[in-house]
């Protein structure tokens, strides 16, 4: 495979800096042991994390759209008491991966990512906790090498159905857009009122960097089809919430339960908007311990 640079998905190298700051602060504020690798893909250099003990067993997470692995991984801190986590940035998106979006949603690309991310830790097979947009590009992964997956929590699931277009593009895109050409405090707030996240100190200093030194991802991930997923026989984990903007908790687990036909699926409504709260977090945490 040809790697074709595309345009850097930084303003400028300043900010390019600055989000690598903080990726810095906030991976450190974790305060867990990580040996950190840069793999090379067909689509890049990939840097990795692999966090916690690694005599654990392990399990792979891959952040969100537009998202960063540090603030995954403060999601996901609870797995660490039973579990260590491979954690990829994903490259084309904030982290210190190659920023140049290389990886096409629509032709599966994903998936072949995250094995060339996998070979290199020698894994034959694993359970993924994927949320958002890393929801489709594990389910690119899954169709290709299902023999790989042992079992998955998809959180807030992107691939499977998503919420009525004008609402998304009213309440979310525009104030996305208009902070990005010209950020005020109140359009900040604005987003993360509709995102979640309130409160939380460190989410709202990662949209600040994120929504006004970097070109966002505005292309959604595509959804699946059925017979793209027959192959797909691990279990499931689907845990979803009626508030989320995005993928809204009925429409994505009345479409799972059609386009999983092959492999038990378990759905778990939260109380959440897009963005779980610590609280909630802890209680997707068990639940997932406890399906693991």
């Amino acid at each position: 495979m040809i790697l074709k640079k595309k345009k850097n998905v930084y303003k400028n190298r300043k900010s390019m800096n600055e989000m690598h700051e903080f990726y810095d602060e906030t991976l450190a504020s974790l305060n867990v042991p990580y040996v950190d690798s840069y793999i090379r893909t067909s689509f890049g250099r990939t840097h990795s994390l692999l966090v916690g003990d690694p005599g654990k067993p392990r399990v792979c997470t891959i952040h969100g759209g537009n998202g960063i692995t540090t603030l995954n991984l403060k999601l996901f801190l609870p797995l660490l008491k039973d579990f260590s986590i491979i954690a990829p940035d994903v490259v084309g998106m904030p982290g210190k991966s190659a920023p140049y979006r290389n990886i096409s949603s629509s032709k599966d690309e994903y998936g072949i990512w995250i094995k060339e991310v996998l070979d290199h830790y020698k894994v034959d097979k694993i359970s993924f906790v994927v949320s958002s947009y890393s929801s489709a590009m594990f389910l690119s992964f899954a169709k290709s090498y299902p023999e790989m997956v042992d079992k998955a929590l998809l959180l807030v699931p992107s691939g499977i159905a998503h919420g009525p277009v004008m609402p998304m593009l009213s309440n979310m895109m525009v104030p996305f857009i208009k902070y990005y050409f010209h950020p005020t405090v109140k359009g900040l707030n604005g987003v993360i009122q509709c995102m979640g996240g309130k409160g939380d100190e460190d989410w709202r200093r990662f949209f600040n960097l994120m929504m006004s030194g970097y070109k966002m991802e505005m292309r959604p991930p595509r959804e699946y089809k059925k017979d793209e997923l027959n192959c797909i026989r691990s279990p499931l984990l689907i845990i979803a919430s009626d508030n989320d903007i995005f993928f809204p908790a009925d429409r994505v687990f009345k479409k799972a339960k059609e386009i999983f036909c092959k492999c038990s699926v378990h759905c778990v409504r939260i109380k959440s908007k897009h963005l779980p709260s610590e609280k909630v977090m802890i209680k997707v945490c068990n639940k997932t311990t406890e399906f693991f």
